[in-house]
């Protein structure tokens, strides 16, 4: 799937959103009902119309990871840090074994009555899990709306046992590797817990790739030089937006 059509993704949120806040604030009644029974039918028709938009290629297999990704902007159900839409079902290597993420998100933030937490103001790694001598991240940069993302994807010949299980990027959950996380959170599992934004000494022990902005061939680059993502001018604070409005942590 690669045409997204931004026109029906913006035709369902702005019918959603009216009913989801009449839904969570009114007494259960046959009208309420009605209402949650329209938003399922919503949701169902935006989890479809998700793109599945490149976000890395994996360095011991050489496949192309896509993922359904809202790309239309943060105020989509996909980013819905809660309770986000479930996604469509997607074949993922064996080799993935996590997904996070950070956005250099434009103001005003578009508006959307949940809590969006997309992840720091500017590109990173997570030290634990590269830990590990044989694993690998990939640095993608993804357009979202008016915002510049970057996603950020790691892999493995196998999945560690020494690692805790990463909540995917933007998510209070993971229901890839544990699909009972739909009501639980995990509170260690904060992006921030061991986020490093200094990526040169990741890049020069091969340890980071990245995929230069725009490359539709998603070419797998290694080391520094011509590296764009190196002292980026952004917030690394930590982002929380509810209703437009952001709060940097």
């Amino acid at each position: 799937m690669s045409d997204f059509d931004l026109v029906r993704r913006r035709e369902l949120l702005d019918e959603g959103f009216p009913l989801e806040v009449y839904y969570r604030q009114t007494p259960y009644s046959p009208e309420t009902r009605a209402a949650f029974n329209r938003i399922s039918d919503l949701h169902q028709e935006y989890r479809q119309l998700l793109p599945e938009t490149v976000i890395a290629r994996c360095p011991m297999t050489d496949r192309i990871v896509r993922w359904p990704l809202d790309t239309g902007g943060l105020d989509g159900w996909y980013w819905e840090y809660n309770n986000p839409v479930q996604r469509r079902p997607i074949g993922l290597p064996a080799t993935w074994i996590a997904l996070k993420g950070a956005v250099r998100v434009a103001e005003p933030a578009a508006i959307a009555p949940f809590d969006c937490r997309p992840g720091p103001g500017a590109p990173f790694v997570s030290a634990h899990l590269l830990a590990p001598p044989e694993t690998r991240a990939v640095l993608a940069q993804i357009p979202i709306g008016t915002d510049i993302s970057w996603a950020i994807t790691y892999f493995a010949p196998k999945r560690p046992k020494d690692i805790s299980l990463e909540d995917i990027w933007g998510q209070c959950r993971n229901p890839i590797f544990d699909p009972t996380s739909l009501d639980r959170e995990y509170a260690d599992q904060m992006p921030s817990r061991s986020a490093d934004f200094e990526l040169l000494p990741w890049l020069d022990a091969g340890k980071l790739l990245w995929i230069a902005p725009g490359d539709h061939t998603a070419t797998l680059r290694t080391g520094a030089a011509d590296c764009p993502y190196l002292d980026l001018d952004v917030d690394r604070r930590a982002q929380y937006i509810y209703n437009g409005e952001i709060t940097r942590y």
